[in-house]
């Protein structure tokens, strides 16, 4: 793997631009800088911003493209919801869908192409290792980020500094997307709205809470909950059609809207800016012994070569550079526990010990997100003789190499 050049503890961004003959004067947070983990937090003093800078953006730039015929692209980032699972034809009848075909119609004269950047079954911090490769590098001109409901069982601390990862990545861009936050429910009513919204009202970040707007509905005696989410979980063609009219509502009123000013600057980190960069490895590149062998694989979530073992012992040794670090590999039934070591100690938790049994094959992830020392590190992977009672093997299928958390003078 290439070496890069160690990052800055610069921050690199500017703060915002005060608006022209606003008396109020925007005093944004004091940052710090963490030589340990070359993290930008925020101090813990009082905030006080200009009520100018405290108004939400709208996506009316879109709109005016959309009206002007030209060819825009709308990217759809999110987990298992925005995947469409359990929709009866998610190309068809999920949220996502529906909401293109809505676009479609109200703009015939503008062609409109969709980024299906879903991953199942995976939340923010995932999304922030791989905004960049998934929905950066298509130029999109608006995104939709959907991740509070499989953010549901994660840290409040890591949810916050994810989405403020993935947002300063769109951010500074040379010519930054329109974005729009979606808050999905589901029957349980624990997607994590509130941390997303946090920081997006920092960033002034559109957004939209489908979570309480549809429980609104099922108060009212509109729908049922059994109507809208098979068990508890992912919304059936009704749930996403409920989603996707919420969505048109919201859509019909920005279209209204006098469109917001280009960004020019973002403020400094709200918690931190060590989520902003991240790239995705396939370790079938990496050196290996012959208790490893490659696996084809055409799961469009994972590298379409696999490194897999289910021979105990089996072991995998790279050096990386970053202060987040991953791994991304296909759970089953059949599969084994994982076991990683950093510099020849137990990596922290939750690399330390991965069971990846799984009911079904299916992409999962594990990472430690920020923290890790500056520099090199050396990781060991190898497959442990434990086994967990359900599984009926200890096979292996390793995916990606998640490296992050450098800020490379190109970002």
């Amino acid at each position: 793997m290439p070496k890069r050049k160690p990052s800055s503890n610069n921050s690199g961004f500017a703060i915002l631009t005060i608006l022209l003959f606003v008396p109020v004067i925007a005093v944004f947070p004091v940052i710090r800088t963490s030589a340990r983990s070359n993290q930008t937090v925020r101090s813990e003093q009082n905030i006080r911003v200009s009520p100018s800078e405290t108004t939400r953006r709208n996506v009316g730039r879109f709109f005016d493209k959309m009206r002007a015929g030209k060819t825009v692209s709308v990217a759809w980032f999110g987990g298992s919801v925005t995947a469409g699972a359990d929709a009866s034809d998610p190309a068809k009848t999920s949220y996502r869908a529906l909401v293109s075909e809505w676009l479609r119609a109200q703009f015939p004269q503008a062609r409109i192409q969709e980024i299906n950047a879903s991953v199942g079954g995976t939340g923010s911090l995932y999304a922030s290792m791989r905004a960049r490769r998934d929905v950066i590098a298509h130029k999109p001109d608006l995104v939709f980020i959907e991740f509070a409901a499989n953010d549901a069982e994660e840290r409040e601390s890591v949810v916050k500094r994810s989405v403020e990862g993935i947002l300063r990545q769109f951010l500074t861009v040379p010519q930054p997307p329109e974005i729009v936050l979606l808050y999905a429910p589901n029957e349980q009513r624990n997607a994590r709205a509130e941390w997303h919204d946090e920081v997006a009202a920092y960033y002034r970040t559109p957004s939209l809470d489908l979570q309480e707007k549809t429980w609104k509905l099922i108060k009212e005696g509109k729908f049922s909950s059994a109507a809208l989410w098979k068990n508890g979980g992912h919304p059936l063609d009704a749930g996403h059609r409920v989603f996707a009219q919420l969505i048109t509502d919201f859509l019909s009123e920005q279209q209204k809207a006098q469109p917001s000013p280009l960004y020019r600057s973002i403020p400094p980190p709200y918690l931190s800016d060590e989520l902003t960069y991240g790239e995705l490895i396939p370790v079938a590149q990496l050196k290996h012994d012959g208790l490893w062998k490659p696996e084809q694989n055409t799961d469009r979530t994972l590298p379409s070569t696999l490194l897999v073992s289910d021979k105990t012992g089996a072991v995998i040794e790279t050096v990386f550079e970053g202060t987040v670090l991953g791994l991304a590999f296909k759970a089953g039934p059949d599969a084994g526990i994982i076991e990683c070591l950093i510099d020849g100690k137990t990596a922290p938790a939750p690399l330390d010990r991965i069971d990846a049994y799984s009911a079904k094959h299916q992409i999962a992830t594990r990472i430690i997100a920020g923290g890790l020392g500056p520099g090199e590190h050396r990781l060991t992977i190898k497959i442990s003789a434990d086994k967990n009672a359900k599984n009926t093997g200890t096979n292996v299928r390793l995916g990606y190499l998640i490296v992050g958390g450098q800020r490379p003078e190109r970002l």
